[in-house]
């Protein structure tokens, strides 16, 4: 089994889920960020000639680990002093944090993930 596992929206990898090294029945996810550490040892690991598994079956945990990494990821949203379209924002992180419920009935393979908004400021 490989350490890592790509998630994909639109045919185009948009995170990486890591499934090793970890505790017990846990997992994490984090974007295809250089200035991201977890992303810069999964490089490292790459060039070591590993391969990360595909995303063929996606399970309810991955998508949940996705959207709690992306939840994190875009805290700084909401802060005081943002510069960015809050209320964009606030409605593109509602729509992630409804995910199970939207898709409920549905496998974790028919997500569709939100399009993120600007991260320019709402007067650009």
């Amino acid at each position: 089994m490989a350490k890592y596992k790509l998630i994909e929206h639109n045919g185009k990898t948009v995170a990486i889920l890591q499934k090793e090294d970890l505790p017990p029945n846990t997992s994490r996810s984090f974007p295809l960020d250089e200035a991201n550490t977890d992303y810069q040892e999964y490089l490292e690991w790459v060039a070591e000639g590993n391969t990360a598994e595909a995303v063929d079956g996606l399970t309810w945990d991955d998508i949940r680990s996705t959207r709690d990494q992306i939840l994190r990821d875009t805290d700084w949203t909401m802060t005081t002093g943002a510069s960015v379209d809050q209320a964009q924002w606030a409605a593109y992180r509602q729509n992630i944090r409804d995910i199970p419920q939207t898709y409920s009935g549905k496998t974790p393979d028919e997500v569709v993930w939100p399009t993120q908004p600007s991260t320019a400021g709402p007067n650009s």
